[in-house]
């Protein structure tokens, strides 16, 4: 095939899986971060009058 004909349009590079970066374990300090972030988030938007994503309501009643 080459690089006139019409097919090579629909020919791709493959994905490279090592593209994507790990998801690694928060270390205690950046969690306690993490969780007073979320605490302040609730409160804002409790304040504000929005809604909070429950992922960040669970996050907040963590223990610090």
């Amino acid at each position: 095939m080459s690089a006139a004909s019409p097919e090579h349009r629909f020919v791709y590079a493959p994905r490279n899986s090592a593209a994507k970066p790990a998801k690694k374990k928060a270390t205690p300090a950046e969690h306690r971060v993490q969780v007073a972030a979320a605490r302040l988030r609730v409160t804002l938007d409790e304040r504000l009058g929005r809604e909070t994503p429950a992922k960040t309501k669970a996050l907040a009643k963590e223990p610090i």
